[in-house]
């Protein structure tokens, strides 16, 4: 069914699947294992808050890359605070495809137009159009911060988060490494052009490194100085390189 939907909505106007949008769906399955099930009002209310922040980026009409960037930073945070889902339900796809199919599909292919199938499907979280946002939020989250816990989502831009989240069963999944990663990243100091590049040949170091060091067992200190000698080294090997 999902399928379906992507391939009728993918030639729709935003106006047009403004039309489609929905609390409910058919096809909507709830696990047996218990939970408790969302309220429409719920639904409703998200669906009117990720609206307030795409109008802020111009939302309906075209919007310009900063303004995207900045709405994914701030959905980001807002479905990390709103919807409730602990890891678990958010690894589950399906969750994602009824977002971005069934509640708010109008944002979605605004996001992405005409969005290619991973964007708004269930078939990799690391490319969905939400999906990716929770986990950027969860994963660069400081709980016991004493300011903005979401201090640090803006660290990476979305190209290089994508590196960090596509790697997550070496290296994306540890929420200690990452976050220290993205508190040595600004100090770096690099130039757009050179952050993929940079950021590559961290996350490969940092693999390597991951066979003989156990991450989660070095305290916050240990592990700072960790990572920024590594990012210290990527970048020197970088600069020699002809």
């Amino acid at each position: 069914m999902a399928r379906e939907l992507h391939d009728e909505y993918v030639g729709l106007e935003v106006e047009q699947l403004q039309q489609r949008a929905a609390l409910r769906h058919p096809s909507t399955i709830f696990t047996a294992t218990g939970g408790m099930r969302v309220h429409p009002d719920q639904l409703r209310a998200l669906r009117d808050a990720v609206l307030a922040e795409a109008a802020e980026a111009n939302y309906p009409y075209a919007g310009t890359r900063d303004g995207r960037a900045e709405f994914d930073l701030r959905v980001a945070r807002l479905l990390h605070e709103r919807t409730g889902l602990v890891p678990a339900e958010a690894a589950v796809r399906s969750t994602w495809s009824f977002l971005a199919l069934v509640l708010l599909p109008d944002v979605a292919y605004w996001r992405y137009p005409r969005a290619p199938g991973d964007r708004v499907l269930d078939t990799d979280i690391t490319r969905h159009v939400f999906g990716r946002l929770w986990w950027r939020a969860h994963l660069l989250e400081e709980p016991n911060a004493v300011g903005d816990r979401y201090a640090l989502i803006g660290a990476f831009g979305e190209a290089a988060f994508d590196q960090i989240f596509s790697r997550r069963r070496s290296l994306g999944g540890s929420r200690t490494l990452i976050r220290a990663l993205a508190r040595t990243w600004p100090r770096l100091g690099l130039a757009p052009k050179d952050e993929r590049a940079v950021l590559r040949e961290v996350l490969k170091r940092l693999r390597r490194l991951g066979a003989v060091v156990d991450f989660e067992a070095l305290d916050d200190g240990q592990l700072a100085r960790q990572v920024a000698e590594v990012a210290d080294e990527a970048v020197a090997a970088l600069r020699l390189q002809p």
